[in-house]
């Protein structure tokens, strides 16, 4: 079994905007946590924990919108809008994280074996708070580069 890497990221409202920084940053030999340069002090409430930063440091992109989730919503420039909650995305908007559960269904997977498969780094995840979430589009590319591994022990009338 091999040991899951967490990085902690400390303010990642800066790190929203220097992304590609914070990915060099994962590729290399970076260790937790990870502040940012304009020396802040750290806020416990605004701290992304990163698991399995190999991930992270090749795919900026998705990155980028992690940390704009993690750094919470803009402020609204007038009133908020109506009949959206707290978290809540507006209905136009799809998410762009499922919940362990959600993924599960997505996947066709149990409840049990999503959460197995989270801790043993098989389902790419993110942890914010004591929260795990599966960014989709870490989802939809690891189902992209899959490759049947025992396609020849599929009977060939499978359906």
């Amino acid at each position: 079994m091999t040991e899951q890497i967490e990085v902690t990221v400390r303010n990642p409202g800066y790190w929203a905007n220097h992304a590609i920084q914070l990915a060099q940053l994962l590729g290399g030999t970076a260790t937790s946590p990870i502040g940012d340069p304009t020396g802040r002090p750290p806020d416990p409430e605004s701290m992304l924990i990163v698991v399995g930063p190999e991930f992270w440091s090749s795919h900026p992109h998705e990155l980028q919108e992690i940390l704009n989730i993690a750094s919470g919503p803009a402020k609204p420039q007038g009133r908020g809008s109506p009949g959206t909650a707290s978290g809540a995305a507006p209905v136009s908007q799809e998410r762009l994280t499922l919940t362990v559960e959600e993924a599960a269904s997505a996947l066709g997977i149990s409840r049990a074996f999503a959460y197995e498969s989270v801790r043993r780094g098989d389902i790419p995840h993110i942890k914010i708070g004591r929260r795990l979430l599966v960014p989709r589009a870490a989802l939809e590319q690891m189902l992209s580069s899959a490759m049947p591994s025992d396609a020849d022990q599929i009977p060939p009338d499978a359906p």
